[in-house]
Formats: structure tokens, sequence, C-alpha cells
């Protein structure tokens, strides 16, 4: 009986295996995939009992406001403008504006109303393209994105031939065909860098060479179209998308020496007798010193962490304490939108810095800008569930050390030094009151990655709730104890 019962049972094995064979070629049998593992929520921090009062300082409102923003830039781009966003001077930048000013009066702050400045004639690109051809194939380069303050091309375009040479340092360029007079394509992985220094001044290099046009292939994962800050071009220069690049590396190589051209085509105009506004309230104090929360309202696309988050960080600052009794806050806060941050204007700041009288009497110069950038893979632009990592700044080290232990207090993730000075908005004036920024950008910024879906609403919460208790904490201290001996020289 035995004998037979293993029979058996080695007979079912041998059916079970010639039927696992069948399944799969090779001997192995078939595996069914698993479905995708995901997690819906993010990254939380357990307030303690002693900073249970800013738990009304919620994430996921804050982000409707993030939303509304992008929503704003959505608008003007559907209304048929290829330069689209919260762009100073323009409908998207009024409806911003008036978005804020209703945001302030609904909140209940007092003094609210519009300096308004008028703006240098702007530069508006009004229309653009970029398509390359070669042997009756033609590529489409959607991603083609001018840099800001670029030279257009003559109304009937360019038609150039098109190079490609690699990183464009001297040795590639050494080893590259002549760039003179041609359309030349490099590929940079200076992902954090949208200015003039990409690449080690790469840009620079390309154009003493006689470039007749420059196109930088950004080493982002995906096809992002990213907008770059002033890059001192002589030429046409654009900003592409790594798919769209290397599709055009390939096309280049593929048509063989000389054979590849590209037609390019860029209108700019200067629009002149434009204006803009900054925006002010404020939540009086029982004195007449000041904490400013500053935020500026412009960006570039849906412009989601740069700047729609930080105006959500300053709108959310302003709606906790407005619900604070005011005679429990020592000083008046004064919240403050500007503009001009991307125009190369600086009109906000130059306005701040004829007016000192603004910050005599100011304790604390908050920065609210980049405040909820989620954190990304940066070999596939994956979204995490966690922000990512924040730079910040405190002036002198008894602010630092504040700025620090609230940044502690509710799990901001941030690097072990401060920045040697703030990089954003305040940074033109940061210098007239001890100043206080924590800031984050990751791999979609100045690009039309950057939506309402690369916000944390955990980073979003935690950065303003970090703010509100700098506030708090700097109500104990004096104001000549913050400004003498700590104010930058």
């Amino acid at each position: 009986m035995l004998t037979k019962s293993l029979s058996a049972i080695a007979a079912a094995l041998v059916l079970l295996i010639c039927s696992g064979n069948a399944q799969a070629p090779g001997g192995r049998a078939q595996r069914t995939a698993e479905p995708a593992h995901l997690r819906a929520s993010e990254v939380g921090w357990r307030l303690a009992p002693s900073e249970q009062q800013y738990a009304a300082i919620d994430g996921q409102h804050l982000k409707q406001y993030v939303e509304e923003l992008c929503a704003i830039s959505r608008r003007y781009r559907d209304a048929g403008h290829q330069f689209w966003g919260r762009i100073t001077g323009t409908e998207a930048d009024a409806e911003n504006a008036q978005w804020m000013l209703d945001k302030f009066r609904q909140i209940g702050l007092r003094d609210v109303h519009e300096q308004t400045l008028a703006l240098p004639p702007q530069w508006m690109p009004q229309s653009w393209s970029v398509v390359a051809s070669a042997n009756g194939k033609t590529l489409q380069l959607d991603t083609a994105q001018p840099t800001y303050l670029a030279v257009g091309t003559p109304p009937e375009g360019l038609n150039l031939e098109a190079v490609y040479v690699g990183l464009a340092s001297d040795a590639d360029l050494a080893l590259s065909r002549d760039v003179k007079g041609k359309a030349v394509f490099f590929y940079s992985t200076d992902l954090a860098s949208r200015h003039a220094p990409i690449a080690d001044n790469a840009i620079k290099r390309i154009g003493d060479r006689g470039a007749a046009a420059i196109l930088v292939i950004q080493g982002l994962p995906g096809n992002e179209k990213t907008q770059f800050y002033p890059v001192n071009s002589p030429v046409p220069t654009f900003s592409l998308g790594q798919k769209d690049g290397l599709a055009m590396r390939d096309f280049i190589a593929q048509a063989g020496a000389g054979e590849a051209r590209v037609k390019i085509m860029l209108d700019i105009k200067r629009v002149p007798n434009l204006k803009s506004a900054m925006i002010w309230g404020t939540l009086p104090g029982m004195t007449e010193e000041n904490d400013i929360v500053v935020a500026h309202r412009d960006g570039w696309f849906e412009g989601a962490n740069d700047n729609a988050a930080g105006v959500a960080t300053m709108i959310g600052m302003a709606e906790y304490f407005a619900k604070i009794p005011k005679e429990q806050r020592k000083r008046s806060i004064i919240f403050l939108g500007t503009n001009g941050h991307h125009d190369n204007g600086a009109e906000s700041g130059a306005w701040l810095l004829q007016h000192l009288e603004v910050f005599a009497k100011t304790a604390v110069l908050f920065n609210a800008e980049h405040t909820g950038g989620m954190d990304t893979a940066p070999t596939s632009g994956l979204l995490s569930n966690a922000p990512a990592a924040y730079r910040w700044y405190g002036t002198g080290p008894r602010l630092a050390a504040i700025v620090a232990n609230a940044m502690d207090a509710f799990g901001v993730p941030s690097f072990p030094q401060s920045s040697p000075s703030p990089p954003g908005e305040i940074g033109r004036y940061y210098h007239l009151a001890p100043s206080v920024e924590i800031i984050n950008s990751g791999f979609v910024w100045h690009s039309d990655r950057e939506t309402p879906e690369t916000i944390s609403s955990t980073g979003l919460a935690a950065v303003t709730r970090a703010y509100a208790k700098v506030i708090v904490d700097t109500n104990a201290l004096d104001l000549k104890d913050l400004r003498t001996a700590q104010m930058p020289k």
C-alpha cells in the first residue's frame, strides 16, 4: 500500500511539473505578476503635546490654495498663450492679485490694498517652434522653451545645420564639428541650474564659437518643458526635454554629417505700459513693532511650488494668527505678496529698498517660497510620499537656533547647516531686518510638471507651522536683541 501511495504522489508531481512546463517555455512555470502596491498617504508627523496649538494649520487645506493658484495659470494658458503662467503684467497677474486681496479681506486683515507698480517693457514671446528635417523626415521638438529674455529670430525664422556637441565642454567642442553659424544641441546634467552658468558656462563657450542658435537638452527624466532664467546668450536659445533632446541627438547621428537641419521660429515682443502690484494686509498687534511675511505672487507654468506653495503658507499663517486675540499678538504681522520675481525686474524689491521705513521696526522678516515640493527619484522622476529636503536660513546664531528648533518640532527635513544667505525673494533686502527662510526645489522646478500633484501637504503644513512657531518664540525677545549684533553687516 505504501509503495502504491508513493507512486501516486510521484505521478501527481510529474503531472504538475509537466503542466507547468506546458505553461511556460524553457521548463519554468509562468508567474503571475502582482498588482502594484500603492501608498496613498504621505508620511506624517505626530505633534508633541506642547505643539498641539499648531494642529490648526492643516496641509490639505493649504494645498487647496495651491490648486486655486495653479488654476489661474491654466486659464491663462487655455486662453491661447504659449508662454504661460502667472506672468507679471498679464491678465493672470491681475487675477492672482485680486485672488490675494479677496483672501486677505476674508481673513479679516486690516489696511488691505494694492501698491501699483509700473513695469518696464516686458519680454513676451508670442509664438515659437523648432522642427528638424533630414532625408525627407521631420522631427518636431514640442518641449522647446525659449530661455527668459532670449533674442528672437527674423520673421522668416532660421534654417540651420544642426550639430550635437555632447556635454559642450572644451574637450567636446574640440572634438566636434565646427559650430559657427549652426544650431548647436548639447546635453546638460546640471539639473539644479536654470541660469547662465549652466554646465560650467557651456552656453557662453558655444556662443563664443559663433553658434547661430543653442538648445540645451535637460537631463531630467521624462520630457519636461523647462523655463530658464536669462542665460545672456546673443542668439536664440532654448531648453529641451530629455526625450525630445535625445531623439534629436539620434536624428542628427542617423542623418549623417551635415544633413540634419532645424527650422527655428521665435517671435518676441517687448510690451510697454503694463502694470503689476504688491498686495498688502496687516494683522494689528499690541505694539508698533512688526513681523513681515513675504511671498512672491508670480510663477512660470502652474508654478505649484514656485510659488503657489509659498503663497499658501503666507495665507495659512494669516488665517492662524487672525484667530488669536489681538491682545495675545505682541507684534503686528504684515503680509506682503510681491511681484517681479520672474520678470528680471525685481520691481517689489526695488520699491522696498527705496522705502526703508517699512523695516524700521521689523523683528523678523519671513520669506514664504517653495514650501511644499515633493521629493522625486532622480533617475525616474517618480514622486515619493515625503517632501524634499529644505535649505534654510536664520539671521545670527540666536534666530538660527529658534528656526532649527521649530523645524525639528514639526519634522521639516533639512540640511544640517544653514545657507550663508537666503537664496529666494528676500535675498535683495534681507539685510534690512532679521530674516528667516525655509525653501526647497526638486527636479520639477520651473517646469510644466510642477503641478499640484508635486506638492507635499505634510511638508506644506510643517513649514507653515515652523514659521508660526518662530513668530511665537521670537515674541519673547526684545526687538533690540533681535536686531543688534545679528544683522548682516
